[in-house]
């Protein structure tokens, strides 16, 4: 249940949640915990696999993996996509080990069974051999629901799962009105972390930690929790906007256009100097500049979209483990998701996702400016190499907090406000957990 205010919470939250579960160190460091986050929760949500743009062409395929279980999307000769759980059903051997690819058909490397791209088996050995009968046209791929939505390839352990679009819920709405299906993703890097996955969702899930953790935003966002909107959904999702192109109210001197505040606006093509004392206005006066050159930019989605996309951060958190932050010109996706066996590590991504630009072919990145052009898996050791400015900050705090989970003085979150986004997570890990539990029961 949560409750419905007529007054203006935590910096304009439509709901406050009631604490349903105690936030314990247990639920991070706990074996038996993960095992049942595997088996009652990720086994039942939508998840993104990859990118729709990854996989053109009948055959072509991309690979998923989620703690111990791994996923085969592959492109049919429709267009459409399937996908499959990543395992022979003769005897049980991973039936690729490559991440992504292109192929006529699917041998398995153990007995030489093969299958279609629709997952059909069209070929064993010795068929004559089977008491039952020839497995061809019996036997086939284990197919589990999938969908294309927004430039994502999206699919769900659960046979019998509603739809993804009622998954979303009101998330939907918002990503209807924006064009990520023709973004490219620019940027791709991926870590193996110590810590427990909900350490960074707990992160995403509040801005309390901004001023200590990110105090460079405080130039560009206006980080005051007073000032930001947060909406909590049904279906556990939420969603945090926070005023952009102008700096923080918490600064010392919120009317100074700093440098970063600058450069933007010059990016852009407005002059700095005009705006002199006058900070707190470059924002309105950027969302009507933006308007102003859209067509000329090549970007005129920018006619359609609402005042605060041209500047502000609307930072989605889809239930259980996926952040995405959408922007008028991007997407940044960062994603936590459950090793195989570690309750202690969990495997991060970071993606950025951009339009094409016109100009010099250079665009945004969460590493500075970068060439536009399509960006291959990079997947490293932590710390070889930077996963983004901010998002190093974010894997440091996270990974020095796993050994505080693991602490006998920590008794449990002690939650503020402007971190109840925090307490409908956890509440909707337990939900998933019991209604998992009661079906298997029954």
């Amino acid at each position: 249940m949560s409750t419905t205010l007529n007054r203006v919470i935590s910096g304009g939250a439509n709901r406050i949640v009631p604490e349903e579960v105690r936030i314990t160190g247990d639920r991070y460091t706990s074996r038996e915990f993960m095992e049942l986050e595997l088996d009652h929760m990720w086994a039942r949500v939508w998840n993104i696999g990859g990118r729709s743009s990854e996989i053109p062409e009948t055959g072509d395929f991309v690979v998923h993996a989620l703690g111990r279980d791994s996923i085969l999307m592959v492109r049919q000769e429709d267009g459409s996509i399937r996908a499959f759980h990543n395992v022979c059903p003769h005897r049980g051997n991973r039936l690729t080990q490559a991440r992504e690819g292109s192929v006529e058909a699917f041998t398995c490397s153990y007995h030489g069974w093969t299958f279609g791209p629709d997952g059909t088996l069209i070929k064993v050995q010795d068929e004559e051999d089977f008491p039952q009968g020839n497995p061809c046209g019996k036997l086939g791929l284990s197919q589990i629901p999938c969908e294309d939505y927004a430039g994502f390839i999206w699919y769900n352990m659960d046979e019998h799962a509603p739809s993804l679009g009622s998954f979303l819920g009101p998330v939907k709405a918002y990503f209807d009105t924006h064009q990520l299906q023709n973004m490219t993703r620019t940027f791709y890097r991926v870590t193996e972390v110590a810590f427990n996955w909900k350490a960074l969702h707990d992160n995403f899930c509040e801005s309390y930690h901004l001023p200590t953790a990110h105090p460079q935003l405080a130039d560009y966002y206006d980080d005051d929790y007073q000032n930001t909107t947060f909406e909590l959904f049904d279906g556990h999702h939420s969603l945090m906007k926070m005023k952009g192109c102008m700096p923080s109210v918490r600064g010392s001197d919120p009317t100074v256009v700093n440098e970063t505040l600058a450069a933007e606006m010059r990016q852009w093509g407005l002059d700095p100097k005009s705006f002199e004392g006058r900070a707190q206005d470059v924002r309105e006066a950027m969302q009507q500049h933006k308007r102003a050159i859209a067509l000329e930019q090549g970007f005129e989605h920018w006619l359609q979209i609402e005042d605060s996309w041209l500047t502000d951060a609307y930072h989605f958190n889809l239930f259980p483990g996926t952040s995405i932050t959408v922007s008028a010109i991007g997407a940044s996706l960062q994603r936590c998701e459950p090793h195989p066996w570690d309750p202690n590590r969990s495997i991060y991504e970071h993606w950025h996702m951009t339009i094409k630009p016109n100009a010099d072919g250079m665009v945004s990145s969460p590493i500075g400016m970068i060439p536009f052009k399509v960006a291959e898996r990079d997947e490293f050791p932590y710390g070889e190499k930077t996963v983004g400015f901010t998002a190093d900050q974010d894997l440091q705090v996270a990974t020095g907090q796993q050994l505080g989970f693991q602490s006998r003085g920590f008794q449990g979150a002690y939650l503020s406000g402007q971190e109840n986004r925090i307490q409908q997570f956890h509440n909707g890990i337990d939900r998933y957990i019991a209604e998992g539990k009661a079906q298997t029961d029954r």
